[in-house]
């Protein structure tokens, strides 16, 4: 629907594809559009409203403004993008005829648009700041899948060179190497769990064997209570512990060394 201007002229009726959503993911009207709903004889005359009400216009939050380029001589202008009640502020600063019927419009279509019932070609969009953000990682990302795949193609040929075979490069596959499946961590025991395996273990010795086991055992328990008691007698004077510890490592190595030598002289 069409109206009249001040002067006679049809003056288009707002609609939902005069808000842009594009700007910081928010709806705004741009300020030269609103002019001429408003019927402003001099579009760029609303310029001139929003910078005298700029502080006025920052409390609804920021006033998003861009060089508006022009071809030949003159320096370029400042467009504005509004929000809704910074739209509806300099509406109502404007003093024109129809103020009234914007402001009515404008509250239609901002709550259209925030509510969702607007047409597809509204929906929300990527800034041209997020697609340069995506172009970027997606050529960081192409570059090392291109090393990667001339790194592999490269130790390919080479094997194949090795082997004294043919190479043929359009043959040689660049997938990735399967890696085997991790281990899954061993089970967490307690102190006790730990003993009880141990005498289970034990038990199941044969008879010649199970002494022997049972003295060793009790021998590794020394050395582990002596381990503690050497730990809290060092750290009293600050003496570095890696020395003794070590010692007692390789003294419980020896020990299980002796038992598996004896399990296997039995078997």
């Amino acid at each position: 629907m069409e109206t009249m201007s001040d002067n006679g002229q049809a003056l288009p009726a707002l609609s939902t594809t005069d808000i842009d959503i594009t700007i910081n993911h928010e709806p705004r009207i741009r300020d030269l559009r609103l002019a001429e709903a408003l019927g402003m004889a001099d579009r760029h005359a609303i310029r001139r409203l929003i910078e005298r009400h700029m502080d006025a216009l920052g409390r609804f939050g920021e006033v998003i403004s861009d060089a508006d380029r022009k071809f030949g001589r003159g320096r370029p202008s400042m467009s504005f993008y509004l929000t809704k009640r910074q739209a509806l502020y300099i509406t109502a600063k404007s003093d024109t005829e129809r103020a009234a019927l914007v402001t009515i419009q404008m509250v239609e279509l901002f709550d259209a648009v925030t509510g969702g019932a607007v047409h597809s070609a509204l929906a929300p969009a990527l800034t041209r700041a997020d697609l340069d953000a995506i172009d970027r990682r997606a050529r960081r990302i192409g570059q090392e899948e291109q090393q990667r795949v001339r790194s592999a193609l490269t130790d390919r040929a080479l094997d194949r060179l090795r082997r004294g075979e043919r190479i043929d490069i359009a043959s040689l596959s660049a997938d990735r190497p399967h890696e085997p499946a991790a281990l899954p961590p061993p089970p967490a025991r307690t102190r006790e769990e730990s003993m009880d395996l141990a005498l289970a273990h034990l038990r199941a010795l044969p008879p010649e064997l199970r002494q022997e086991g049972f003295r060793l055992m009790h021998a590794i328990k020394a050395h582990s209570d002596a381990l503690t008691a050497l730990k809290a007698a060092t750290e009293a004077i600050n003496s570095p512990l890696d020395t003794v510890a070590e010692i007692l490592e390789r003294e419980t190595t020896l020990i299980r060394q002796t038992i598996a030598a004896q399990a296997g002289r039995v078997g």
